[in-house]
């Protein structure tokens, strides 16, 4: 994630409720992510608060502020995105002590990330809005997951994306477990690279998982 810059953020960040309460370590916070992007001596009169500001490759901005005085963070995002913010911040349900969308319906039109365990069971983490985001939660989520793998999928009517994008071409990265259930991680345009990639993902310690290379499918 990418440092933002503290002036505007800022105002809106105590424009509004935060989405997250969550505890960690101030210094362990601070070893994974970096040191604060900015200090408030009054914070907006409860003490001393410390504040980090990122937006992700992806598009999606977090904003995390840290309290002194009760030695807690408040974490401020895209409210239907919370999942995806905690797996940027590197944080599980134990760190979590409140979150705004916690007991509320989940969503049912859009895009669903879902987990399968090494025997075939599948559940769905959350569904979100923008496809990419989603995607981006998939690989998140994966990358410290143990024998499970994390895909996307459509969920009722997905929303219209924001923008067209030209039809693609190139070679896909294409995974399968012994369920026979495939999922595309990785297109790229030249196909040498593409096998590159295909091998690297084979030498990794993944359990009953191939991955091999053919020409990419258009997406619908």
């Amino acid at each position: 994630m990418k440092p933002l810059r503290t002036e505007g953020p800022l105002v809106w960040m105590y424009d509004r409720n935060h989405d997250v309460l969550a505890r960690e370590s101030r210094a362990g916070f601070e070893r994974r992510l970096g040191p604060p992007h900015g200090r408030d001596a009054q914070g907006d009169g409860l003490g001393p608060t410390e504040f980090w500001l990122w937006r992700a490759d992806c598009g999606l901005t977090v904003v995390a502020l840290y309290r002194e005085r009760t030695d807690s963070f408040q974490v401020f995002t895209d409210a239907e995105e919370i999942d995806h913010a905690l797996a940027h911040l590197g944080w599980w349900s134990a760190e979590v002590e409140w979150r705004a969308d916690e007991g509320k319906p989940r969503a049912r039109n859009g895009w669903a990330v879902y987990r399968q365990d090494d025997t075939g069971n599948r559940h769905d983490v959350c569904v979100m809005q923008v496809r990419a985001r989603a995607e981006c939660l998939a690989r998140l989520m994966e990358a410290r997951a143990h024998k499970q793998w994390y895909a996307v999928e459509a969920r009722g009517t997905p929303p219209p994306q924001s923008q067209s994008k030209p039809p693609r071409s190139g070679w896909a990265v294409i995974r399968q477990d012994e369920h026979g259930n495939r999922v595309e991680v990785a297109v790229h345009p030249s196909e040498d690279v593409a096998r590159k990639l295909a091998a690297a993902y084979d030498a990794e310690p993944r359990h009953k998982q191939a991955y091999f290379v053919e020409p990419v499918a258009p997406r619908s």
